[in-house]
């Protein structure tokens, strides 16, 4: 079976860790499960990271550099990236 690609920001990230909400309950189930590979990029670490170490939140930390640990995909294309991201449509919920 392939396994499917999922690009992981910081906001599933930051929700997966949180709590027992229904919404972090899908996080974390998308994140355990082991049918996806997950993409990231280093932005995402920057955005998670240097908080959590900071404010000596080592299970946080944790939590987050055993994600980054997992990932197989890493955005390291600056300007292909930002190529890309402007030929997507903005929706507006």
């Amino acid at each position: 079976m392939t396994r499917k690609k999922t690009y992981i920001d910081s906001g599933v990230l930051i929700t997966a860790f949180q709590g027992i909400e229904s919404i972090s309950i899908r996080a974390n189930q998308i994140l355990n499960d082991e049918n996806r590979e997950f993409a990231s990029s280093r932005f995402v670490q920057l955005e998670v990271l240097p908080k959590a170490i900071f404010n000596k939140q080592q299970d946080e930390t944790e939590f987050y550099e055993t994600f980054f640990n997992a990932v197989n995909h890493w955005a390291t294309d600056l300007e292909q990236i930002i190529q890309n991201a402007q030929q997507i449509p903005v929706l507006m919920v």
